[in-house]
């Protein structure tokens, strides 16, 4: 089994597609490089980033899903969002990667055992922070904090070039319904905040499908999420691995291809639309 592929998407960055079709990215700078997130921890993450760079790597956790945090344990200074670390304990441990990865990969899945998959990560994590910066010698990451998805999830803004790392915080397919998500009224006022920095990048990238997506899916997941607040959305039934009782908030043609044209979308729990008073 291949565990990992590359492409060169900017100058400065690389992407890295992990068994799965979840995608980590690795920017460089003149003195260091940055990895954003570390997949599902199946292969050996390291070893592959060292045959791309030579230069010193801190890692980046957009989340601490078992997709993004999985290969962790192999790097010695990981950041992730402070609300994530309880998160990241469980759902990146092992046996729920080899849950996620049964689900996604289907038989192929039985090609994989314990001993190329990435073990537990045992230390801890060092904080992520709205507004931290990690100087990478003539190019700048920043991190944007937009609590959704999951508490601690945290989007990558790269300065010089103008782009930002959405990932699974605003897609074509927003996940909103776990116990680490917020209420989709509160999640609207954390789009309504990354709003307000839209004039910091021209290009936004995803972890799953499509590299990047037009910057206006900001606009319409915001909108969805007044749909949803609202009552008029399509309120379709749609289930998960074991997870049942969601909605997805607009009907869809095909995965991510909303049926009225439409860009951005939620999957929902019908009982956290509004924050508890």
């Amino acid at each position: 089994m291949e565990f990992y592929t590359h492409e060169k998407i900017t100058p400065s960055t690389t992407k890295i597609t992990n068994v799965g079709d979840v995608f980590c990215f690795l920017v460089e700078g003149n003195d260091s490089a940055a990895l954003i997130d570390t997949g599902t921890g199946a292969g050996n993450l390291k070893d592959y980033v060292e045959t791309l760079t030579d230069k010193p790597v801190v890692v980046l956790l957009t989340h601490g899903h078992c997709d993004h945090a999985g290969g962790a344990a192999l790097f010695d200074k990981v950041y992730l969002g402070e609300a994530d670390w309880e998160l990241a304990s469980e759902h990146a441990g092992l046996e729920m990667r080899k849950d996620y990865l049964s689900f996604v990969l289907g038989e192929a899945a039985g090609e994989l055992t314990d001993e190329n998959m990435c073990p537990d990560r045992t230390q801890g994590y060092l904080p992520l922070a709205d507004g931290q910066t990690f100087p990478l010698g003539g190019i700048t990451l920043e991190a944007v904090a937009v609590p959704g998805h999951t508490q601690g999830m945290t989007c990558i803004l790269n300065r010089e070039e103008r782009s930002i790392l959405f990932g699974d915080a605003c897609n074509p397919n927003v996940f909103l319904w776990g116990e680490e998500s917020a209420s989709v009224e509160t999640y609207l006022e954390t789009l309504e905040a990354l709003k307000r920095r839209e004039s910091l990048y021209d290009t936004v990238y995803l972890s799953h499908a499509s590299t990047s997506v037009d910057k206006s899916i900001l606009d319409g997941v915001m909108e969805v999420c007044r749909q949803i607040m609202a009552g008029e959305d399509d309120s379709v039934p749609y289930a998960f691995m074991d997870f049942q009782g969601l909605k997805l908030a607009k009907a869809v043609t095909s995965p991510g291809m909303r049926a009225d044209g439409g860009l951005g979308n939620i999957v929902y729990n019908p009982r956290h639309i509004f924050r508890e008073r």
